[in-house]
């Protein structure tokens, strides 16, 4: 299976390069497992005949007596009673971003579904054969939607203790100043958006406003009108280094509209917004992850909606990159239809996405969401190439934007955005 292959690659990579203490690298390794990990390694999995307090008690011992609880011996009866337990049905390739989320399983139902404990209803189409219906009882499962822009379809892979969830689960600090954004209404008209970052604050001298721990205030509106039919232009973005070694560290989505394409309650108006995947910090605003964890799987994602300006303010003036903007060369018609489909996806109810610098990063956004608009040979895909040479040129920023410019969906990239040619790209 290419997928596990990859996960074993790179977590033996992860443990050379950063090694973990023996009790820690077994942990890591016991959760990483699929149900056909286990049945390879040859483990002894109970049948119905036995207690489900006997065969749980490892598994209790080794990560948490919560799942045992989840349901009554006899739906741990119903649910390890088939004979073809510890076999998984293959998570094939088109299957990307990883999902940890506790929720109800209804397998008896066309089709069967996973309902979360946010309200999310997800259609079943992979799961261990193993897994059976466990009624009202809880779980809390791994599995995998096929990219960005469908999250309607989810691959069971495993069942995680009850909380796992909660090592991933953001502090009310971070989600302060990270808040995902929400549609309120939608109309002929457009959508009416809640959680759109308007900007950084300014005190009445211009000076911009920072919380105690020294992260930007930013205003947030409690509704902004964005009008699809007011779009002007549509770019793929790329932040990047301004040191050593200089190369691309995100990608995002950006869109300018016509005057009044894009107004708050009060009448305030911008010319430009920018979507794009980020995950949640550790430290308040501070996108702090590194490669290595990122390549764990330690960070849940959100999405932000930003004013393309105040975009710019908070991540060019103040860090020392700067920003690339590349014009997609895609009729207006499908421009358009980009913007809706990125609305609706950063829009979507995503508890539990899990980042990876691989499968799920903000380039692999991009170039999901640019893939939603295109059809058949025009779509970006693996084709024959190995996966994980795929998988890299859609991650890598300056290789993504390689990729759009070697394919002529996007065109020559415009100067870097400094103070001057920002005030007139977006508000001239």
């Amino acid at each position: 299976m290419l997928k596990a292959n990859s996960k074993a690659v790179l977590a033996a990579l992860l443990f050379l390069l950063n090694p973990l203490s023996a009790a820690a690298a077994e942990l890591f390794n016991l959760n990483s497992l699929s149900a056909g990990g286990i049945k390879n390694l040859n483990l002894d999995i109970p049948r119905l005949s036995a207690a489900p307090e006997k065969f749980l008690a490892p598994a209790i011992a080794a990560q948490d007596a919560g799942l045992a609880d989840s349901l009554t011996p006899a739906q741990w009866d119903e649910l390890f009673a088939a004979d073809t337990a510890g076999e998984t049905k293959e998570l094939l390739s088109d299957f990307a971003s990883r999902y940890v989320i506790t929720g109800t399983l209804r397998l008896g139902s066309v089709p069967p579904t996973f309902t979360t404990k946010s309200g999310k209803v997800y259609k079943v189409v992979k799961h261990p054969k193993w897994l059976r219906n466990t009624g009202a009882a809880e779980l809390c499962v791994e599995g995998y939607i096929r990219q960005a822009d469908n999250t309607s379809e989810l691959a069971i892979d495993t069942v995680l203790p009850l909380d796992a969830m909660q090592a991933y689960a953001p502090s009310a600090a971070t989600t302060d100043v990270q808040r995902q954004p929400y549609i309120l209404s939608k109309d002929p008209r457009g959508y009416a958006l809640g959680n759109v970052n308007w900007g950084v604050r300014h005190s009445a001298d211009g000076r911009r406003l920072k919380r105690p721990d020294g992260v930007f205030q930013f205003a947030w509106p409690g509704s902004v009108l964005v009008r699809p039919e007011l779009l002007e232009a549509a770019y793929v973005g790329k932040k990047t280094m301004q040191k050593f070694p200089f190369i691309g560290t995100h990608g995002f989505l950006a869109f300018k509209f016509k005057p009044g394409g894009v107004t708050d309650g009060d009448g305030n108006s911008v010319r430009g917004l920018v979507i794009s995947l980020n995950t949640y910090s550790v430290i308040p605003g501070v996108q702090n992850q590194n490669a290595l964890d990122g390549l764990r799987g330690k960070f849940a994602v959100h999405y932000n909606i930003n004013s393309a300006e105040g975009y710019v303010e908070a991540n060019v003036f103040t860090d020392g990159n700067r920003i690339s903007l590349y014009p997609l060369t895609l009729a207006r018609e499908r421009q358009v239809q980009l913007l809706r489909n990125a609305i609706e996806q950063a829009t979507a109810d995503r508890t539990g996405e899990m980042y990876s610098v691989v499968y799920n990063s903000c380039t692999n956004a991009v170039v999901s969401f640019i893939n939603s608009v295109l059809t058949g040979k025009e779509k970006i895909k693996d084709g024959w190439l190995p996966e994980i040479v795929y998988r890299l040129r859609a991650t890598i920023p300056d290789a993504a934007t390689s990729l759009l410019l070697k394919r002529g969906l996007v065109a020559k990239p415009l100067p870097y955005l400094d103070e001057a040619n920002y005030t007139r790209l977006f508000r001239d």
